[in-house]
């Protein structure tokens, strides 16, 4: 049995589409963010913002494919 890991590109297409998702367009237009989910987005958007690197973090290395 083999697994199939997802390539660098699936994971930056993933971590993005969460990214949207995650985005204020979950809350009614005329409601007002509550502090705690602001701050909750805020470090989302941070924590994904960092990790928006073209190359795979250090000691992690993505298998060859083929």
């Amino acid at each position: 049995m083999s697994i199939r890991r997802e390539t660098r590109h699936e994971d930056y297409d993933r971590t993005h589409a969460l990214m949207a998702a995650l985005g204020g367009s979950l809350l009614p237009p005329d409601q007002e963010t509550p502090p705690e989910r602001a701050q909750f987005e805020r470090v989302i958007a941070n924590a994904l913002y960092v990790n928006k690197s073209a190359e795979p973090p250090a000691g992690h290395r993505y298998p060859k494919r083929g």
